[in-house]
């Protein structure tokens, strides 16, 4: 049934609206597409069927925190399926979906930084800079890259670099973690702790999904390692690792940039609904003007600089970042934004049957006869089975392609 799937992904690839995104996308200039029409997930088919025709950076802006983590899930499944199936079984080992949230507790509530969203951030933008690779897929949402990113060429400027064989002095690791921001504990548990016991230093870095435990023999690094800080187990030995700084308050206004400026070549930036999105950067503005006077700041001049110092992205300065980039638009709205086409995808959503398997099978024969192909998703085996009995029991003879996700394209 995966290769239902990645059959399915071949022909999104394969189709003629892809090649007509190509062929926008394609272009040596910033260029604004509407795409119209997608239903259920389809959406996410379209990205990854552009993607194997254009690999480069993908941008997906969603509308909130919620229907980001559920694309970057959907998209994460397609691109496992590709990589599983792709006759180079190398070509897409190595595409990463991301998920960019914002660093706070609550989407614009300014006064709980939550530390796992901090390391998403970090992650994501090390990971992009330390591969030097412009062909990754980045979930996120408005209020995600209202906040500035620190430039990874600042990062690089900060970074703590441990080797297995070199020497190591902890009394000195102690007060440069100390001095990064790190919080010296017990045990280490979330990102932003560090723990000394003996000849073992267990740093749990801003930019890695596990914490690293460096093992000493006197002032030599004898090994290390990543590890589970739930049962202590070790993952997986490395050579070397990089200690990434606490980047909200190690980094200044001056060393961050905006999302979109981490890439020099365009990318494509696939946005849910724009009239949103800019009502959603405008409403963040506000509310973190809001904080920065409930602080007590006295003057519009105090007020700039505060708003400088927490890094965010003026309005008008996100509309300009987008446009420096290829944008794909689901849902324009009223932006002022010109278009350079639409393209429409001809889709219908899935109906509603209501267990009644009498209409089920007559769309699918409806489906057969206008030349589609239908593919029916389920979440496990057990109701494939359940299709194929029903269908024998109804003496009815239906084409289709079993696809084990619970994944919903839509009708193509």
């Amino acid at each position: 049934m995966s290769k239902n799937l990645a059959q399915l992904l071949q022909r999104y690839a394969d189709s003629q609206r892809t090649q007509e995104l190509l062929n926008f996308t394609g272009k040596d200039h910033p260029t604004r597409i509407h795409l119209a029409g997608t239903v259920g997930a389809q959406d996410c088919f379209a990205l990854l069927g552009l993607y194997q025709q254009q690999p480069r950076v993908n941008i997906f802006i969603a509308a909130d925190k919620e229907e980001a983590a559920y694309l970057q899930n959907t998209l994460d499944t397609l691109a496992l399926v590709l990589a599983e199936n792709a006759a180079d079984q190398t070509k897409y080992q190595r595409l990463h979906v991301h998920f960019f949230p914002d660093s706070f507790k609550r989407p614009t509530n300014y006064e709980e930084v939550n530390s796992t969203n901090v390391l998403q951030r970090t992650e994501t933008v090390n990971n992009v800079h330390t591969r030097g690779r412009y062909d990754e897929i980045i979930v996120t949402y408005p209020e995600a890259i209202f906040e500035k990113v620190v430039d990874p060429r600042e990062l690089d400027k900060e970074k703590i670099i441990i080797a297995k064989d070199e020497t190591l002095d902890v009394d000195t690791i102690i007060e440069v973690l100390v001095e990064y921001g790190f919080v010296r504990s017990e045990y280490v548990y979330e990102p932003g702790e560090f723990a000394v016991r003996g000849g073992i230093v267990d740093i749990f870095s801003f930019g890695n999904e596990w914490p690293y435990r460096v093992e000493l023999f006197d002032d030599e690094v004898e090994s290390i390692r990543t590890f589970n800080p739930s049962d202590q187990l070790s993952i997986r030995e490395i050579s070397r690792v990089s200690i990434i700084p606490n980047i909200t308050s190690k980094f200044k206004q001056e060393q961050k940039i905006p999302l979109f400026d981490l890439f020099e070549q365009p990318c494509n930036i696939w946005v849910r609904n724009l009239e949103m999105l800019v009502d959603k950067i405008k409403d963040c503005f506000d509310k973190a003007s809001e904080y920065a006077q409930s602080i007590e700041v006295k003057t519009d001049e105090q007020l700039k600089e505060l708003l400088d110092e927490r890094a965010f992205v003026r309005p008008d300065a996100i509309v300009d970042a987008l446009s420096q980039h290829h944008m794909i638009l689901l849902k324009p709205g009223l932006v002022g934004i010109d278009l350079d086409g639409v393209i429409e995808t001809k889709s219908d959503p899935q109906p509603s049957f209501n267990k009644n398997f009498k209409l089920l099978i007559e769309d699918l024969h409806h489906n057969t006869k206008e030349g589609r192909e239908n593919y029916l998703f389920v979440d496990n085996s057990k109701q494939i089975d359940r299709f194929y009995n029903i269908f024998e029991d109804m003496k009815a003879e239906v084409a289709f392609h079993p696809v084990k996700s619970a994944i919903h394209s839509g009708f193509v």
